[in-house]
């Protein structure tokens, strides 16, 4: 029986690797990666997911071995055949797949509905290599599987007990492999970004595992494009905004210099001082506030932590009323600051308090190449329910930093204010009586732990350092006016390079790349956001709730639901940048903001969508009015 067992892995082991291997060797810009030492490194790395693969297709084969007495071997022959042909048949697709959109197979299993014969079509047409390299795995394993030796162990013929206890460890380590361990939250197909190099997460990829994921996920799992494409007249509206960046290329960094970010998870500005509140939850951060760069407001683009990575790193705007993490937009070739400034020779690392999971996962896949999760460190702290709490995120980090050369980007994610919980009953400052005095607290407590992080900072950081505090996003934030969406957020520089002013505008996370690259003295024309740093600020925040998008520009926000003309709202932004009063949309500056707003985000989620977000600067540059 064993014998058996250890056979059938082994050929649907061996049907994922050979059929990976095979088809990416027929791929030109994967093949010198597949023959070298990252590329074994890869395979390796990509066992992993390739064991998920192997276990879950095993695991009704193994029990029906074990069940069905003597006619287990007849039955488990058409069925582990089943398993083969799935394994090289999703590889195969994946493969034809890639080299056509240039992305895996995800939520995309749904989207050939009534197109079965065009796709076959072109597959053999032009794809021609990859289709007899896949049926020709198929025939060989086919043959091997025929001619292979079943045991005719029966469960009958064996001791009750040990019948049942090869049930009971099979399905533990079946459910352990599935998982992907029990240290961290369960895996996912995105988990083989946590590689660190997207070439390398493209070699770990397992096809049968993310197609098999995301059939199960479902297709209303999957991003949805609510917005129709842009028109002419979009495009030459935002050429003309986007005039000075048309027909420039990528400027790298010139400062050799060091960035740190803090994403200071769920603060809310409504319970900051410095941003006209009359609560004092984070005294340090207002005091550092009035010597650093920051503006009157800054908005958030989403409302997870993935959310505001994307926006804060990428420049981009999320899709309408979602996040781009766990979805089909996932797998698309990414340009943001982590990639950018690891290419140009800077290492790059993401720290956080709590299970790397998701999050770990998708900042890998936006380019960093080292993540750090709560089974990361070495030493015992103090937790909440989320993982470790800040003080103990912020040691690690002063460890690693401490071992960094540099230049480096490093990403610390908060965790105190992830929860509620606090270590002793005298941190609860403001009481219990509602959920704003619960968050309250565990901001104090966040601050102070930030207060004590910065003043380390200077030991383990001598050359110059941009820091660059801001909130991912709010939680548990009132939905009036802009207090879901209004984040702390200041910057400043070891070398006192940055001016140490309060900007008057209203900005958004989609500035803080420009702003960063800008000071590194760079440039990123696909950046969507305006540098901080321009002589003059003519940017906007952007954010999405369901369908409707808000757009601010200076002091004045602008509504409207994306999948419609109608119904939009006009509003002036108080001086604390949370209250709306409403206005009339009928005058001329609203009309020309929603036209901005809606060609923008017609724009920009066409490209999300097709994977072409590094392009929006140059497809622009082809609608130029003279």
């Amino acid at each position: 029986m064993l014998t058996n067992i250890l056979r059938i892995l082994l050929l649907l082991l061996a049907s994922s690797l050979l059929s990976k291997i095979l088809l990416t060797a027929l791929n030109s810009d994967q093949v010198a990666l597949l023959f070298s030492a990252n590329g074994l490194y890869s395979l390796g790395w990509g066992l992993q997911l390739d064991l998920t693969t192997v276990t879950a297709l095993a695991t009704p084969i193994i029990f029906l071995q074990l069940a069905m007495a003597g006619k287990g071997p007849i039955l488990v022959r058409p069925l582990l055949w089943c398993a083969m042909v799935w394994i090289v048949l999703t590889t195969t697709v994946d493969a034809i797949y890639w080299l056509e959109a240039g992305r895996h197979l995800t939520f995309e299993v749904f989207t050939g509905d009534g197109s079965e014969a065009g796709l076959i079509a072109t597959a053999i047409t032009v794809y021609l290599p990859q289709t007899l390299a896949g049926f020709g795995l198929i025939i060989l394993f086919t043959l091997i599987i025929w001619r292979m030796s079943l045991n005719h162990s029966t469960f009958t013929a064996l001791a009750w007990p040990y019948g049942l206890s090869l049930f009971v460890i099979w399905g533990l380590l079946a459910a352990t492999a599935i998982r992907g361990g029990w240290s961290d939250a369960p895996q996912s197909p995105m988990s083989a970004y946590k590689i660190g190099e997207p070439s390398q997460a493209a070699l770990a990829w397992n096809a049968p595992y993310a197609i098999s994921y995301y059939l199960a996920k479902g297709k209303k799992r999957a991003a949805q494009q609510q917005t129709a494409e842009p028109s002419t007249e979009d495009k030459a509206l935002l050429a003309r905004l986007y005039r000075e960046r048309l027909n420039t290329q990528l400027q790298p960094v010139t400062k050799q210099a060091n960035v740190v970010v803090v994403l200071l998870e769920s603060w809310v500005a409504a319970d900051l001082y410095s941003y006209g509140q009359q609560v004092d939850a984070a005294p340090h951060f207002d005091r550092l506030r009035k010597s650093s760069l920051t503006t009157q407001a800054l908005y958030a683009d989403g409302y997870r932590t993935v959310e505001g990575t994307f926006a804060t790193f990428c420049s981009y705007p999320n899709p309408i009323g979602g996040g781009v993490a766990g979805t089909q937009l996932q797998g698309a070739n990414y340009h943001c600051l982590p990639r950018i400034l690891n290419d140009q020779g800077f290492s790059t690392h993401f720290i956080q308090g709590s299970g790397k999971g998701i999050v770990g996962a998708f900042a890998q896949s936006l380019g960093f190449t080292h993540s750090y999760g709560k089974t990361d460190y070495e030493f015992t702290g103090t937790k909440n329910y989320w993982g470790y709490m800040d003080d103990d995120i912020y040691r690690f980090a002063l460890d690693k930093l401490e071992a960094l050369d540099g230049p480096y980007l490093m990403t610390v994610n908060t965790g105190t204010t992830h929860d509620t919980y606090l270590p002793q009953e005298s941190d609860y400052i403001f009481g219990k009586d509602d959920r704003a005095a619960l968050r309250r607290n565990a901001l104090h407590h966040a601050d102070a732990a930030l207060q004590r992080f910065l003043d380390e900072l200077p030991r383990v950081v001598t050359k110059p350092t941009l820091v660059v505090l801001v909130a991912d996003h709010t939680s548990r934030a009132a939905s009036e006016g802009l207090e879901r969406n209004a984040i702390p957020f200041l910057m400043f520089a070891t070398d006192g390079s940055l001016p140490l002013t309060t900007l008057p505008v209203n900005a958004g996370q989609l500035d803080i790349a420009p702003t960063i690259v800008d000071w590194l003295g760079g440039n990123v024309p696909w950046f969507t956001g305006q540098s901080l740093l321009a002589e003059q600020y003519t940017g906007f925040a952007h954010y999405s709730d369901g369908q409707s998008v808000n757009w601010v520009e200076s002091n004045q926000l602008v509504r409207f639901d994306v999948t419609t003309n109608d119904n939009a709202e006009c509003f002036l932004i108080s001086d604390n940048g949370l209250a709306l009063n409403s206005k009339s949309c009928a005058n001329v500056h609203y009309d020309n903001m929603l036209e901005r707003a809606r060609a923008y985000t017609r724009y920009t989620q066409s490209l999300l969508f097709k994977g072409k977000t590094s392009e929006f600067a140059e497809r622009l540059s082809k609608n130029i009015t003279q």
